[in-house]
């Protein structure tokens, strides 16, 4: 990673660069909240670290000079099955810092009903006095709808890339738990979640495949017990799922919950719930002066009351707090058991009772888990309801609007008839538009619908498929392009996406700057293989790559590569990974009862080998696609935190000046979307540009496959 500019260097870059909108026409809030970002991420970024005990690497931070750490609990193993503490001596664990430099660590105490975990660095520092280190913030003065940011080390620990940054804003507060909607992934378990100031707040624990499910230990459950933790005491269970217990005879009610705050709906009959007089309506908003963040959260809170206990319940009803006393009822005993007898009598009545009380438990897992999944299919919808404390709430887009709106002619919907294919930047006012590649490749008769209404055929001049840019052409029309930066763009910087309309859709920030990307190194061919009698089968060709582009098909059977044999799949892949992307390869298959010679250009490996979450990996689920086919290998990116949908990249990403960054190129995971920075993109305009006019000058030779006798397979 390069340097970091501090906020006053970034502002004093904006005043000298030729600005779209004015500094007037940025709202107050955003140059205050860049600022303040700026600042407090260079502040706190070296006390961010990764965490390994051996079998994995999370994250962590610390938190004071003498090397205190906070983690998750589940980042430091130690767990038997179901989440219960197993026994046994610590594994060793070691702390990686950001300049990849190592030092051992002992684990201090654990509390895994919270997924909370305290270290303590072993050694002495090697240089200066003390470790740099974060101070912590309180969960008591957190609220819903305020804005933080996360540090942390999605996919693992990397010494060729600092911690991503990503911000959001706090959408629920409890005991235990924070939720944002900072974008976290596997490996940023561990790390913390800052308030604006550069104070911890959170430690990153769990995440659902919802963007808006981004679970942080509260910090103040750290405070809490914080002698405990540093006095090496071990306790609690990790909780992975909500449990129905709170639909039970232990409690008895059912809820429904809208952002993230649970209201009753049904008070079952002859529950402690009905005894202490809740009703339907009524907001839960503590148990046993627990505050509830989500459904985990509850769930965890209602695991941890005994049988019998009474507890005070505070809960809003017609906009009036009350506090009503509650005694649990038995851990066994849904509702529905409960009135059909006391549970006394013979062996035969008892198990009867007891098959009664399984079904129930039953039916009520079952039909909470149907109402979540139709939840989440909801969230999962790129035209889902918005909550009110979301970083793209309407409020927050609107500061916004004044930075889209200079820019509101440049980016186009390219569509299909009817189908939304991606988005276009407009790139010169004489016609000449790029759009992602990929998307366009089933497009039939592919036409420019424009921001403020019309539409117009447009027709594909050139490709480059290293980052994946089409050369698109409106004839006839005198457009707007964007206006693109010509300082890099640095993390940290706040920026915004455009919605087919130009209208202000995702914020979004700087993750990572520029980089070249490591698979764009590796020479791909676009298959999936499949070992066949006679040579490697391909199973399946993946859209966009070398063997779609020249003409080869499901069920080829690979012969032979430049002249070498091939006897397994292994062996192709192996095979293929001697050349560069850009390596021209002979490839010798047969087809039916033909066999072809044909030439192919090597890609670089563009798919997302490893997606952390299976829902995002594109060729795996075609019919729901939430991440780009072609979401790597790419020469130069940035990389932001949007959660774009694969049909809506293609746009520019605007800075607070309304100058455009770049062209939103990809989405690979739940998080990190890619993005071709302006420099690369101006560099690929003006050389498909070059080579669309010279293709128009004279036609370019074409490849040809070359036929051979189907016998000389079988010699």
């Amino acid at each position: 990673m390069g340097r970091f500019l501090s906020a006053v260097m970034l502002l004093a870059v904006l005043a000298a660069d030729a600005c779209v909108a004015s500094a007037a026409e940025v709202p107050q809030q955003l140059q205050s909240r860049q600022q303040q970002l700026l600042t407090s991420v260079e502040k706190v970024r070296k006390a961010v670290v990764g965490v390994s005990d051996g079998l994995g690497v999370g994250s962590g931070v610390i938190v004071s000079g003498d090397g205190l750490v906070l983690t998750a609990s589940h980042v430091v193993e130690g767990q038997g099955r179901g989440g219960r503490m197993r026994r046994g001596p610590d594994r060793p664990v070691t702390i990686l810092f950001p300049d990849g430099t190592q030092y051992q660590a002992k684990l201090l105490g654990k509390n895994a009903d919270a997924d909370a975990a305290m270290l303590k660095i072993s050694e002495p520092p090697r240089e200066g006095t003390e470790f740099p280190h974060a101070e912590l913030g309180k969960t008591t003065e957190t609220s819903v709808g305020q804005w933080s940011f996360a540090l942390g080390h999605p996919g693992g620990y990397r010494t060729d890339r600092q911690a991503p940054l990503r911000v959001g804003r706090i959408l629920s507060v409890g005991n235990r738990t924070v939720v944002s909607d900072c974008a976290i992934l596997l490996g940023d378990s561990g790390g913390p979640l800052f308030d604006m100031e550069g104070r911890v707040i959170g430690i990153h624990s769990m995440i659902t495949s919802l963007i808006i499910e981004n679970r942080h230990v509260a910090i103040d459950a750290f405070h809490r017990e914080w002698e405990r933790l540093l006095a090496g005491e071990r306790w609690g269970k990790l909780r992975s799922e909500d449990s129905a217990t709170i639909e039970t005879g232990f409690f008895g009610v059912r809820l429904a919950w809208r952002d993230f705050v649970p209201v009753i709906e049904e008070v079952m009959a002859d529950t402690p719930a009905a005894t202490a007089g809740l009703k339907a309506g009524d907001v839960l908003l503590s148990i046993s002066e627990g505050r509830i963040a989500d459904r985990l959260d509850l769930s965890t809170t209602i695991d941890l009351l005994e049988e019998k206990q009474e507890i005070d319940v505070r809960l809003r009803r017609d906009g009036e707090e009350l506090v009503v006393k509650l005694t649990t009822g038995s851990d066994d005993s849904p509702a529905a058991a409960a009135s059909e007898g006391d549970g006394e009598g013979d062996g035969e009545d008892s198990e009867d009772l007891r098959r009664a009380m399984r079904r129930q438990r039953d039916s009520v897992v079952a039909a909470r888990n149907e109402q979540r999944e139709q939840e989440i299919m909801e969230q999962l919808s790129d035209n889902r309801r918005i909550g009110p404390n979301e970083k793209r709430a309407p409020d927050e887009l609107q500061l916004f609007n004044s930075v889209a709106e200079e820019q509101r002619n440049g980016v186009v919907a390219i569509r299909d008839g009817g189908p939304l294919l991606c988005l276009g930047t407009v790139v010169s006012a004489d016609g000449y538009i790029l759009a992602k590649a990929s998307e366009l490749n089933d497009a039939l008769r592919p036409e420019v619908v424009f921001p403020r209404g019309g539409r117009s055929p447009v027709k594909e001049l050139a490709r480059d498929y290293a980052f994946d840019l089409a050369l698109l052409k409106v004839e006839g029309k005198t457009l707007d392009p964007v206006v693109f930066r010509d300082t890099p763009s640095q993390v940290g910087e706040l920026a915004v996406l455009q919605d087919s309309r130009g209208r202000p859709s995702i914020p979004t920030v700087v993750s990572v700057e520029a980089h070249s990307m490591e698979n764009s190194k590796r020479a791909f061919l676009g298959i999936r293989p499949q070992t066949d009698l006679n040579g490697v089968r391909i199973a399946e060709i993946i859209p966009g790559g070398a063997a779609q582009r020249n003409g080869m098909l499901a069920n080829d059977v690979i012969l032979s590569i430049s002249g070498r044999d091939l006897q397994s799949a292994e062996e192709l892949m192996d095979h293929v990974q001697t050349y560069k992307p850009g390596d021209t390869i002979a490839i010798r298959y047969m087809r039916g009862d033909r066999i072809e010679t044909r030439d192919l250009v090597l890609t670089a490996r563009f798919t997302n080998e490893r997606p952390l979450l299976p829902l995002y990996d594109a060729l795996e689920s075609p019919q729901m696609q939430f991440a780009s086919v072609h979401a790597g290998g790419f020469p130069r990116v940035l990389q932001i935190d949007a959660d774009v949908y694969p049909s809506k990249v293609g746009g520019p990403l605007l800075d607070l000046q309304g100058r455009a960054m770049g062209i939103v190129i990809a989405r690979a995971d739940r998080y990190p979307t890619y993005v071709i920075p302006a420099d690369s993109v101006q560099e690929v305009f003006q050389r498909l540009k070059a080579e669309a006019e010279a293709k128009a000058a004279g036609a370019a030779p074409s490849s040809e496959a070359v036929a051979e006798p189907a016998a000389s397979a079988l010699q």
